[in-house]
């Protein structure tokens, strides 16, 4: 087995651009999706509009540094703005960013972990012409950036654990601390960025400055943002809606507990369960309930408990801004949704924690289903924000129903199985005993990012298909990775499936 000298970054574009396999996946993919590209744009003129979309514009177009949802898409809009202000230009930045970390994501596991030819172009031809890309660019929301941005800073940490550098430590640091401001769905990466670092090569000290160079953006964001809600609102916190978040799944428990089984209700609960126990005996009589599925029901709707009790606190109180009653009320929510759970453990494992695992198997659709919500209009923000002459849009279907999506949800569940076979086989071929340390180092982060984004997604809130766009990446490519490491051996058992060692470089 040789050593390989590590690749400084002008060789690694080198090692790209002058390798002709190499040279012709970039081509052949940057082409086919332009024109993959404009050709969606056709059938689909106007971008996807959901009810996050209109606050997000708003937050973009007042420049605030607090909001109902993280404020990093906001800036992003606000930030592409200055040079382009068409829906088509935000839909075409978004999806470049994401084919962007897509092509660095496989050309970085094409030189690290040195795959088959025919498992790399099959994984090119998966990932970088994926129709899906086309919808989720094509929101008016936080998804394709959050998606991005965690694929760089997935695949930075490949990088990092290879040939630490200050350069890539700095990169590391940026990305981990925006992608941390775009969605709370990063809160565990900075706990994977921490274990990666004492993975890396390096002596006590580097590592030490490491953790500080990566840690100070988020840092200062969750500290920045907590004191901004403490001036604006009155209550220091860093996510207002993770207290809607967990009353809402509390509630989604609590619908199919019979109301006699609640142990007496401290004091402080009184009135929010008062009015969550006439709101489950109304829904007992509804035909139809608004909460058969886990959703946004209990977040959103101005008939369900949180959106009562919240109206009924500020009923005489008409000059306390919006956002400062919504986050005034978070923390009783948190608490309340804490004590619903202790009270009910094993019921919210069977009504919410289950289900959500179901969840994460094969997503719903939600609103990747339909264009626009179904309308064929929207609302004066958009209007103003992207320059339309009216508020009416078009799409490719007068019902506005997206037939393609439909077939991702089974499509996931399948890479899933996939993903898993793949790793039982890898194991049982000898898989970590063939492969050198680094390769080893490469699965064991890959398995604390799939794991953990599994635990904190099935816990955090409702799992649809458009928050599952990071995770299907990864797991399509090293769930390639380990079945063609599977099929090789099957065919070739006397051959090992190793890789150079890559070189020893310590953080510098």
């Amino acid at each position: 087995m040789t050593m390989k000298t590590p690749l400084l970054p002008h060789e690694f574009k080198q090692y790209i651009w002058h390798d002709r396999e190499n040279r012709i996946s970039l081509l052949l993919s940057v082409i086919a999706a332009l024109i993959l590209f404009f050709i969606f744009k056709r059938l689909y003129p106007f971008p996807n509009f959901l009810p996050d979309s209109y606050s997000y514009i708003d937050a973009a177009f007042n420049n605030v540094n607090i909001n109902m949802w993280p404020v990093g898409y906001s800036k992003f809009l606000r930030f592409i703005s200055v040079f382009n202000r068409s829906d088509t230009g935000m839909a075409l930045i978004q999806y470049l960013l994401l084919q962007a970390s897509i092509l660095f994501f496989l050309f970085t596991i094409r030189y690290l972990l040195h795959p088959g030819k025919w498992v790399m172009r099959i994984l090119f031809a998966f990932l970088v012409l994926n129709p899906l890309w086309f919808y989720i660019s094509n929101f008016v929301s936080s998804d394709a950036l959050f998606a991005a941005l965690s694929l760089l800073w997935f695949t930075s940490l490949f990088w990092i654990l290879y040939l630490p550098n200050l350069r890539m430590l700095i990169l590391h640091a940026l990305v981990l601390g925006y992608v941390f401001s775009v969605r709370y769905n990063a809160l565990y990466y900075p706990i994977i960025s921490i274990l990666v670092i004492l993975l890396a090569k390096g002596t006590g000290k580097a590592k030490l400055y490491s953790l500080l160079i990566i840690l100070v953006p988020v840092s200062w964001f969750v500290i920045y943002t907590s004191w901004t809600y403490k001036e604006k609102t009155g209550v220091f916190q860093f996510s207002a809606f993770g207290g809607w978040q967990l009353g809402s799944n509390a509630l989604f428990m609590y619908a199919h507990v019979p109301t006699a089984a609640t142990s007496p209700v401290p004091a402080k609960f009184k009135k929010i369960h008062q009015i969550t126990t006439k709101h489950m005996d109304s829904l007992r009589h509804v035909k139809q309930r608004p909460d058969n599925e886990l959703g946004i029901y209990y977040l959103w709707d101005e008939k369900a408990p949180l959106k009562i009790y919240m109206a009924q606190k500020y009923a005489r109180d008409s000059t306390t801004p919006y956002l400062k009653r919504w986050s005034s009320v978070a923390p009783l929510y948190a608490q309340y949704g804490a004590w619903l759970i202790k009270q009910h453990p094993s019921a919210y494992v069977q009504y919410y924690l289950l289900p959500n695992l179901v969840n994460y198997y094969s997503p719903s659709p939600e609103f990747l289903a339909i264009d626009n919500m179904g309308k064929d209009s929207v609302d004066q923000g958009a209007v103003m924000w992207f320059g339309y002459k009216k508020n009416k849009v078009t799409s490719l279907s007068k019902d506005r129903k997206i037939i393609l999506t439909a077939f991702f949800p089974p499509i996931l569940a399948m890479i899933n199985i996939i993903f898993f076979l793949g790793f039982l086989g890898f194991m049982f071929l000898g898989g970590f005993r063939n492969v050198d340390t680094y390769y080893k180092k490469a699965l064991l982060i890959m398995l604390l990012v799939w794991v953990s984004n599994l635990a904190f997604s099935v816990l955090a809130s409702p799992i649809v298909l458009r928050y599952q766009a990071f995770p299907f990446i990864i797991t399509l490519a090293f769930g390639g990775l380990m079945l063609g490491y599977v099929v090789k051996e099957s065919f070739t058992p006397q051959e090992h499936y190793t890789k150079p060692i890559p070189g020893e470089a310590g953080i510098g």
